[in-house]
């Protein structure tokens, strides 16, 4: 599995503490999380981690808050459940929290001090030294002066002069006073100054910085409304350029896809707005930005077109052939196995597809039967949202691993810029899948699957579709080699196809 090191995102810190906490090691799974919500402060049932990929239950605060009972951290327990209140997290864990914590406070609460003696108890004799309790230490001041002088055995014990709370009843109640009926008001006694200054200093530090938390938290979510409120129209719009929008198709990790209608010409396209909240971020504009240059590059029948490129500046947008069909991927749900023919046509037009992109210097990067769409017995390869260049160096390496992990390559997760090979070898699990029914490599977290990608043996697919030809089993494990100089070159892998049929 990856270490968080090397993926700095907030997915790879929540899969940390996860990990953490299920080792009880509270400490470090309450550093993780606080790392997690530095990166991704808002909570969700469905939160994205990268691309199309989903994180379900990213519930922080309420994970915090467990990992602070442990500790015995009550008040940032405390802190953390008024957070995942706030971010509206499921309610039944954080119940089952609170009235843990309610627990722990009660028995941590004081006990009942030490009971004084009773009036009717004997009393100390004369020889014998009297409790602490009962002979507290009285100030010189309040002690009463004798009027005569008394021996030692009749001298009365000074007793503290007990303060009282003091009475306000008015000689002669006012019209808009209590009435005479009603108990009088009881106003207890102002603190002495030793009272005042017994507040311990730490308490008093604690106090200012929560007030400061909150006071950011509170600064953090006006500056997101403002920011929403400015972006609403942008993500709800109705009209978009020259496009009139009718539905949404989709929404991915870098853009939302409608269905839009040019209004003169009449021409149906899908139209690709980048979200608002990635418009302010360098890196995804300028990925954005080169989809559109790239795609107007490439032309060809197994490829989806750039119709619209869209504005030079301003907010950004692209208008895409619009192509009503079944996706690859749904198909394979409904069907399963495919028979081999429709698995070699299939696979040749992605190949031929593949093949005129890196010719004009574009590699896909997330090649994937989710990426394939079939319109009458056509194929059409989708989104180059996030394909590159191959000698690009103007984008960062921020966001290096781009992709889907069931069909990445092992380079994909270490190498800022690749080359087609890495087209080649998702087009291998791609076609492993198509024959098998399933993917290759399979994983309870995406880490998992990629660490499979890079260490583990292909499954032998002659045990698998023991009925298909030698010569496709090998250019599958050619398309799989670990190594990007071991796979075929796609026009290879072409002429291959069309020897089997």
């Amino acid at each position: 599995m990856l270490l968080a090191q090397a993926q700095s995102t907030f997915y790879a810190a929540w899969e940390d503490g996860r990990d953490a906490e299920r080792q009880g090691q509270w400490r470090l799974a309450l550093a993780a999380y606080q790392r997690a919500v530095v990166l991704h402060p808002g909570s969700g049932a469905q939160v994205i981690i990268y691309g199309n990929n989903l994180l379900k239950g990213y519930f922080p605060y309420t994970r915090m808050a467990r990992c602070s009972l442990e500790l015995g951290e009550l008040e940032a327990a405390e802190r953390s459940l008024t957070l995942a209140e706030t971010q509206k997290e499921p309610s039944k864990e954080r119940e089952s929290l609170a009235r843990h914590l309610a627990e722990l406070r009660l028995a941590q609460a004081p006990r009942e001090l030490p009971r004084l003696p009773n009036k009717e108890e004997p009393s100390p004799s004369k020889t014998e030294p009297l409790p602490a309790v009962a002979t507290p230490r009285i100030p010189d001041q309040v002690l009463p002066q004798p009027e005569k002088k008394t021996s030692e055995i009749t001298k009365p014990l000074a007793v503290p002069k007990t303060v009282h709370p003091r009475v306000v009843v008015p000689e002669k109640p006012l019209a808009f006073e209590q009435p005479p009926n009603k108990p009088p008001v009881i106003q207890a006694p102002s603190p002495t100054a030793a009272e005042k200054g017994s507040r311990p200093l730490w308490l008093t530090g604690f106090e200012l910085l929560a007030a400061l938390g909150g006071i950011l938290f509170l600064a953090q979510r006006w500056w997101g409304r403002s920011r929403s409120s400015q972006a609403a129209a942008f993500e709800n719009p109705e009209r978009i350029g020259p496009y009139r929008l009718e539905r949404l198709l989709g929404r991915g990790g870098f853009a939302s896809t409608y269905l839009a209608r040019h209004e003169q010409s009449g021409r149906r396209v899908a139209l690709k707005v980048l979200h608002p909240y990635r418009q302010d971020d360098p890196e995804f504009l300028g990925r954005f930005r080169q989809e559109v240059r790239l795609g107007s590059l490439l032309n060809h029948p197994n490829l989806v077109r750039v119709v619209d490129p869209g504005p030079e500046s301003g907010a950004p947008w692209l208008a895409m052939e619009y192509v009503d069909g079944q996706r690859l991927d749904h198909l394979l749900r409904e069907r399963g196995i495919l028979p081999l023919t429709e698995v070699l046509t299939i696979v040749r037009a992605i190949a031929s597809a593949m093949a005129h992109a890196h010719a004009h210097g574009v590699v896909h990067r997330d090649l994937k039967p989710g990426n394939v769409m079939l319109v009458n017995g056509q194929v059409k390869v989708l989104d180059f949202g996030i394909a590159r260049t191959m000698d690009s160096e103007t984008l960062t390496t921020t966001y290096a691993f781009l992709g889907t992990p069931l069909y990445a390559a092992p380079e994909v997760q270490l190498k800022s810029q690749v080359g087609p090979a890495a087209d080649c070898y998702s087009l291998g699990i791609m076609l492993f899948e198509l024959l098998a029914g399933h993917p290759p490599f399979s994983g309870e977290t995406p880490f998992e699957i990629l660490d499979k990608h890079r260490s583990a043996v292909l499954p032998d697919l002659a045990t698998l579709r023991p009925d298909i030809p030698a010569a496709l089993r090998e250019l599958v494990e050619r398309l799989c080699a670990k190594r990007p100089e071991d796979r075929p070159d796609e026009m290879e892998v072409i002429q291959i196809l069309e020897g089997l049929g």
